[in-house]
């Protein structure tokens, strides 16, 4: 056999060899996964963080004592507001404003010795930069008085300030001693033109109703 011969059937045999690797399909890879982020929000320039939702002070729970509603009497004693008297009234206290406050209402029964009644309103609240209770009032002789007070003392919480009545300001205090869990002692004291006047009456608290 020639060379040439023998070259030609070398070729054949590699052309044949290589034939089935060249017919095969390429292998197919999988689809690379994409991890994909949560997108992160960018804060616009000057935006901030929402405040907080302020809540009511703990504190304020000691004044639970007084919510609901009292009846209360005593002895009014004589001053330049007008003569000495007994006086009825009701007291009704709530929670207010989101559970910051506490607010009532003062109605003097009006009677033959008391053609006009007293009537008021107060609220209370706890400053906790100052650590005291804050009393506010106002009533229907145009009075208005700021009072504070560090809180239960045993049976007691005393409150003391500056009232402004028939246009003159006055140091004031009201006293409230607890006698059981439905019925307090209301003991306060002011003086007006020189005049020291205090007083007191007892408040007995009306069963909670059932509706």
């Amino acid at each position: 056999m020639s060379t040439r011969c023998v070259v030609r059937s070398l070729v054949v045999v590699l052309a044949t060899a290589a034939t089935p690797v060249l017919a095969q399909p390429a292998e197919k890879k999988a689809p690379k996964q994409i991890e994909r982020k949560p997108a992160v929000p960018v804060a616009k320039p000057g935006a901030s963080e929402p405040a907080p939702v302020p809540k009511p002070a703990p504190e304020l729970a000691q004044l639970k004592y007084f919510l609901g509603t009292w009846h209360c009497e005593g002895n009014v004693p004589a001053s330049p507001m007008g003569p000495a008297h007994k006086s009825r009234a009701t007291v009704v206290t709530r929670l207010d404003l989101g559970g910051f406050w506490y607010s009532g209402t003062v109605r003097e029964e009006k009677t033959a010795e008391t053609p006009h009644p007293m009537s008021g309103m107060f609220h209370e609240t706890y400053d906790a930069a100052k650590k005291q209770f804050v009393m506010l009032w106002v009533d229907n002789f145009g009075a208005w008085s700021t009072e504070t007070s560090k809180g239960w003392d045993g049976d007691q919480i005393a409150f003391s300030g500056e009232a402004t009545m028939g246009g003159q300001q006055t140091p004031v205090r009201d006293t409230f001693t607890k006698k059981g869990a439905a019925e307090l002692v209301h003991s306060y004291e002011m003086t007006m033109s020189g005049q020291k006047i205090a007083g007191d009456e007892t408040c007995k608290k009306a069963p909670a109703s059932n509706k």
